[in-house]
């Protein structure tokens, strides 16, 4: 089975993050990874792992999509034997059923990893296309429950069509420091986006540092907001308590040191960060959108908060950065947890199984 992993952007999010690693570990299928614009982080990630990009576009921005980048994959699909293409990216799903009108050999799987349930421009736009042009597509795989039954719901897509495969993580990370050895670091692993959080999420690192003055709190992630999260910390008079860290490849060395890790996310996936965090022992805290609550089995996995609880995450953060034992025993509790049920296997299994039925399908 050979399939076409393709990405709208050359950029490395969680997405990326985490399909490529399934695609790495995989032994099953025949991946190729392509990407419909230029060089760009992602690529870079890619072959330090070994592997070779299929490289489309001549623009590392997604806004920079040309039809040259589609005339390229037709060329390519027409050389190659792939049975499928798995895509990630709405605006280039949408290109690719278009060419599924003149190419019925051309078998489409959208990869969506975030829950369009929203009322904002963009997941209403989406949720009206996948209306109108659900037959073009083969099939959808998601990484949630919760945005599987939003396709089904509010796309009125077929549940047949439609797959849920979690996240998976790898990583068995060595001599993992007791959470209550390690120093007062709150980590935060996402892009700085508007949707992540991080805006509201300052004014309650505030009312932390009056509680805990003990308390460092660190941002990874690539910069989308053009500073803005930066100003904010100097503004609020935050720049001793929070530091910015920019984009790393690799975020181990901030989880190995990191005593909590909070996600203040306003719309989600199935954030792959979170399962990382577990897995390095950390307790986490996060609102209770998207899939997050799929990543917690119960409470004793991380804190769960209604979304915009600020009140709630000041206190459940202060709680756990004073609480030795509690934040030990959901640290050990999460830790067996994503182990016992996100591992990369999993993963990689659901979607040979779910690519395996939707070929079936065609061939039936």
């Amino acid at each position: 089975m050979r399939i076409l992993l393709l990405f709208s952007s050359s950029e490395l999010g969680g997405a990326e993050r985490s399909l490529c690693r399934m695609a790495f570990y995989s032994k099953k299928i025949d991946w190729q990874l392509a990407t419909l614009c230029g060089e760009g982080p992602w690529c870079d990630w890619v072959r330090a792992r070994g592997y070779e990009p299929l490289v489309l576009g001549r623009s590392s921005e997604s806004s920079g999509l040309m039809l040259t980048s589609f005339i390229r994959l037709f060329w390519y699909l027409r050389r190659s034997n792939v049975n499928l293409i798995y895509v990630c990216g709405f605006r280039a799903s949408l290109v690719l059923r278009f060419f599924k009108i003149f190419s019925q050999n051309i078998n489409i799987v959208h990869g969506v990893r975030w829950n369009p349930d929203s009322n904002n421009l963009r997941d209403s736009l989406f949720r009206l296309a996948e209306r109108l042009t659900y037959p073009l597509v083969d099939a959808w795989i998601t990484n949630s429950d919760i945005a599987r039954q939003t396709l089904i719901q509010e796309c009125h897509i077929p549940a047949s069509r439609v797959y849920r495969v979690y996240n998976g993580i790898e990583l068995t990370p060595k001599k993992i420091i007791p959470v209550n050895k390690r120093p007062f670091n709150v980590l935060t692993v996402a892009n700085l986006n508007f949707v992540k959080g991080h805006l509201e999420y300052l004014h309650v690192i505030k009312a932390i540092v009056r509680l805990f003055p003990a308390a460092r709190f660190i941002f990874v992630g690539r910069d989308d907001m053009n500073g803005l999260v930066q100003k904010a910390i100097k503004n609020l008079g935050l720049s001793y308590f929070v530091k910015y860290e920019g984009f790393h490849d690799d975020v181990s060395p901030w989880l190995r040191e990191a005593r909590l890790f909070v996600l203040p996310s306003l719309n989600e996936g199935c954030p792959t960060a979170l399962l990382e965090a577990m897995s390095y022992g950390i307790p986490c805290v996060a609102f209770r959108v998207g899939g997050i609550p799929e990543l917690f089995a119960n409470e004793g996995h991380g804190i769960l908060l209604e979304k915009g609880d600020y009140e709630g995450l000041t206190g459940a953060i202060n709680h756990l950065l004073k609480d030795n034992l509690a934040s030990s025993k959901q640290a050990t509790i999460g830790l067996n947890h994503v182990f016992s049920n996100f591992h990369i296997k999993s993963s990689e299994l659901g979607h040979f199984m779910a690519f395996t039925d939707i070929l079936t399908k065609k061939i039936s």
